[in-house]
């Protein structure tokens, strides 16, 4: 995506990124991890605030926090990023993400579809369904479906 991104910092093996958010609100340690399913070719992307919770004494991602720190299309830019470098490190895994409510994965169709084109370069897009089991079922991505998250996957280059 076109945009400003943060710098990262992120794990050996691609699977847990790094940044600070930083806007009006202040700054903002965030978090994104890409974790198996029961599925092992689809990982889950979850992104939030670096929070420690004492009750069990470690650090979470809180994935509900609302910074409202004026820098939204830097943050979401510097996730879509992680995305790229896991599945360049990782290019047989599909990820999958939904927003923690329906507003923010109404969100997330939105930026989707905003930048499709530059996306449908790199990536097979998919609107996903949640079935028994939490089952991830896939169907082609439309902007006018309502989705429970969304599954997108590197495109595979053909040596001719």
């Amino acid at each position: 995506m076109n945009y400003y991104k943060y710098d990262l910092t992120k794990d050996e093996s691609s699977t847990i990124f790094n940044f600070v958010s930083v806007g009006i609100k202040g700054s903002f340690r965030k978090v994104v991890a890409y974790t198996p399913t029961k599925n092992p070719s689809i990982y889950n992307l979850c992104f939030g605030n670096l929070k420690y919770a004492p009750s069990i004494k470690k650090y979470i991602i809180d994935d509900q926090v609302i910074n409202d720190n004026g820098d939204i299309r830097i943050v979401l830019a510097t996730v879509a990023q992680t995305v790229y470098e896991f599945t360049k490190t990782n290019p047989e895994i599909a990820v999958f993400f939904k927003g923690s409510d329906v507003r923010r994965t109404n969100t997330y169709k939105r930026v989707i579809m905003l930048n499709l084109e530059e996306l449908s370069e790199t990536f097979d897009i998919f609107g996903a369904r949640i079935i028994d089991n939490e089952q991830i079922i896939d169907e082609p991505f439309d902007y006018t479906k309502d989705f429970d998250g969304f599954l997108i996957k590197r495109k595979k280059i053909w040596n001719v």
